[in-house]
């Protein structure tokens, strides 16, 4: 027995000083820098590019089975620049060496120092990383099997460090350069189904390093090898930008999830909680994914909190909007449902708050050669004149406009099809209740029909269309106004408030022009106006009549009773030809007036030129007198011309006496009055009867 014991304890022995000397012995023997030439030999031949190990090559044996190596080079693709397409400054990598005997392996820490990468796309789109790695993808290779058939166990990587690395991307198509430094970036301990931590640090350089983004990485990441898949937890993503390129100069912003999950296997991502803040906004979400590898297609939902938008602005760095009302710009919201890919993207249960006024519906827009925008969109109500800017403290000459050119090719790759209500509008001083239209473009034309919203009392129905087949491209309007209550409107509109009464409009309308300066000259179309139980407010016409006659007879001026003149109804029709409306039959009923005429509008200068006939009916009281006017049944002569917004008004005197001398004759003669017969045609046909009687008498003596 004990002689049995000595052998196996020699046996030992000797197997312990052969490992001793194996240890000892293969470092001292074994050199592996002599085998560089043929390293570099066999990467040259597989690559097709030079490879150089200019650094020393260490090998050990105990108790790890290690390999460590100093700088290597693998330089560029013929066409490209000389230097080194990858290189690195020095690595490490070992295995423990008595787990190997039992087929299980466990690494030691991988370290990586001093990678740098150097992308280049060339101008012709080639790149100096084509043909590496081969074309086909190959299944991941296993394990080296055991020389008795069995397969090593991978049972753990004490961990990954990677330091001062650096990727430095030139595009020359672009003519752009990106560069990605690499500080740091570790890992714990890596085994099969076990969680491990994880921290980054990267800097990346854009603008030729004049903008700078720095950003931090951490999490626990768990690896399964089923799928494959990824789970993290507590991620969290820090970002600082800095430079030109970063709005307001700097901005900082961070990304956290409590739990990611993607499966490459089923190729799909689950953040089911994520948040987001930057610039002061903070941002709520969650994100599915599916097809994430060859075709990736997100849902979720994204809500941001309610933040001030001018506070935003101003720290992005750009001027706040000087408003009529300061308060506004002071409360935003958001809220979405979200799906979609890189060919389009979807909003369902959309909610925009700015202010007071809430925006919802559903909105989506589609990628391509032509963009597709479906929408249908719902708005409370909005004043847009408190976000223009303030009424200046004193009266200002504006400055003139110039003449901007018309273009509309952004609607030849645009498919539009979007609705839209609102509960209460108000623009320029306008209210416009009830709004709802529909817009379509498709094939370089735009509709908006219909349109329709209450307006004053009354309703506004109608369409536009803005055909840009042609150049230049050609509007069309087409519009009715019904039952509108004038005073309210015309306050609201140019703060008017000497016109009342009930308006019904009609108008079709065309123009046609390649610059603003030509769409009032180029316009055409036909016009309709009725307005009805209405006054125009400091103006006397009737007054003003009387005192013209007045003046003109040396008599003094009546006293005025009434500062206004109201009217039963005033209506006709026009037509719009190059710019100028022509109204040839104009027709009112005032107090004591009928009125008649015609006259012209030009709408690009703003001015008017209407002659007017009033004849005062025969019921006309004189106000001086309370009698029957001397001007009864006379036709009174108007000349209305000058600014469109503040017209002259004159009365013709000499027309109006003409007029009233020959009456005062037809009187003296005994003479009627007849409508439509002057008192020289009167005399005329007088004395024709006479000469028709003498004739008569010498027909009957012959």
């Amino acid at each position: 027995m004990n002689r049995t014991l000595q052998i196996i304890l020699g046996l030992f022995a000797l197997i312990v000083v052969l490992v001793l000397a194996a240890v000892i012995l293969i470092p001292l023997l074994v050199d592996p820098n002599d085998y560089r030439e043929e390293i570099a030999q066999a990467v040259e031949e597989e690559t097709g590019r030079s490879f150089e190990i200019e650094g020393e090559l260490s090998l050990s044996v105990f108790p790890w089975l290690g390999l460590e190596v100093g700088r290597m080079r693998l330089g560029n693709p013929p066409g490209f620049d000389a230097g080194a397409f990858v290189e690195i400054g020095s690595a490490a990598v070992g295995a423990k060496l008595m787990p190997l005997l039992s087929r299980r392996l466990e690494v030691s820490t991988l370290r990586l120092d001093g990678l740098r990468v150097n992308l280049v796309r060339l101008a012709d789109g080639t790149t100096n990383w084509e043909g590496l790695g081969g074309d086909d993808v190959d299944e991941p290779a296993s394990l080296p099997p055991a020389r008795d058939g069995g397969e090593f166990r991978l049972e753990r990587i004490a961990g990954l460090r990677v330091t001062d690395a650096a990727i430095r991307f030139e595009d020359r198509q672009a003519g752009t350069v990106t560069e990605v430094a690499i500080p740091a970036l570790s890992t714990g301990e890596l085994a099969p189904g076990a969680a491990f931590p994880l921290e980054a640090e990267a800097t990346v350089a854009l603008d030729d390093g004049a903008t700078q983004l720095m950003a931090k990485l951490a999490g626990t990441v768990s690896y399964m090898d089923e799928g494959p898949s990824f789970e993290i937890e507590g991620l969290e993503l820090d970002i600082e930008g800095s430079g030109p390129g970063i709005p307001g100069g700097s901005q900082g912003g961070t990304f956290t999830a409590p739990r990611a999950t993607a499966d490459l296997g089923a190729q799909t991502l689950s953040i089911p909680a994520l948040t987001l803040s930057a610039a002061g906004v903070h941002a709520t979400g969650e994100v599915t994914g599916t097809r994430i590898v060859d075709a990736p297609a997100f849902a979720g939902r994204v809500a941001i909190e309610e933040f001030s938008p001018r506070a935003l602005i101003e720290r992005l760095g750009e001027p706040v909007p000087d408003t009529a009302d300061g308060g506004v710009l002071g409360k935003g919201a958001f809220e979405a449902r979200f799906q979609g890919g890189s060919e389009s993207v979807e909003l369902d249960g959309l909610r925009l708050q700015l202010d007071d006024t809430t925006l919802t519906g559903t909105a989506g827009i589609g990628f391509g050669d032509v963009t597709r925008v479906r929408a249908g969109l719902q708005l409370d109500a909005i004043d847009l004149d408190r976000y223009l800017p303030p009424e200046p403290d004193e009266p200002v000459e504006p400055e003139p406009v110039g003449d901007v050119p018309l273009a509309f090719d952004w609607l030849d790759g645009l498919d539009l099809d979007a609705t839209f209500t609102a509960g209460r509008l108000k623009v320029n001083g306008l209210t416009l209740t009830d709004v709802e239209g529909r817009a379509v473009a498709r094939d370089g034309v735009l509709t908006l029909q219909p349109f329709g919203a209450a307006l004053y009392g009354g309703k506004v129905r109608g369409s536009a269309r803005l055909d840009a087949r042609t150049t230049p491209a050609t509007l069309s309007l087409e519009q009715s106004l019904s039952a509108l209550q004038l005073l309210p409107f015309v306050q609201d509109l140019a703060d008017f408030d000497r016109l009342t009464g009930v308006a019904q409009l009609g108008a079709k309308l065309t123009t046609s022009a390649s610059s603003t300066a030509g769409l009032m000259s180029g316009l055409n179309g036909d016009l309709s106006f009725d307005v009805s139980d209405g006054a125009l407010k400091g103006v006397n016409l009737w007054f003003e009549i009387q005192r013209a006659y007045a003046l003109a007879k040396g008599r003094p001026v009546p006293e005025r009773t009434s500062p206004d003149t109201d009217f039963r109804q005033l209506k006709g029709t026009a037509v719009i030809r190059d710019g100028r409306l022509v109204n040839e039959d104009l027709v009112g009923g005032l107090p004591f007036l009928g009125l008649t005429g015609r006259g012209e509008v030009d709408l690009a200068e703003a001015a008017v030129d209407y002659r007017l006939d009033a004849t005062v009916i025969r019921q006309a009281i004189d106000e001086a007198t309370g009698e029957v006017s001397e001007l009864a049944g006379l036709s009174v002569p108007l000349r209305l011309a000058g600014a469109l917004d503040s017209p002259s008004v004159r009365v013709d005197v000499s027309g109006l006496l003409k007029d009233r001398a020959e009456q005062e004759a037809l009187r003296k003669l005994g003479l009627q009055d007849e409508e439509g017969k002057s008192a020289e045609d009167q005399l005329k046909e007088r004395a024709l009867d006479k000469v028709r009687g003498l004739r008569d008498r010498l027909r009957r003596e012959d």
